[in-house]
């Protein structure tokens, strides 16, 4: 489930997008639910950005401390 939350939140945030249109200018607080919405996925987008940096840093952690390095030339 840990490597699924940022597909949480998006679909938290599309539920809420959808929720407000559904809903209509009619609900009262209508613009809080486009407005959650629109965090919920600002959110996910924020945890992938981080997670790919983060992966990609340890990714490139692993490449230098494995590699063998031929100085004989």
């Amino acid at each position: 489930m840990y490597k699924r939350i940022p597909q949480i939140w998006l679909f938290m945030g599309i539920l809420f997008l959808l929720l407000g249109l559904a809903a209509g200018p009619d609900v009262q607080h209508f613009f809080a639910y486009p407005l959650l919405g629109a965090l919920c996925i600002a959110r996910a987008l924020q945890i992938y950005v981080q997670r790919r940096k983060f992966n990609r840093r340890n990714r490139m952690t692993v490449l230098t401390e494995t590699q063998k390095i031929n100085r004989e030339n």
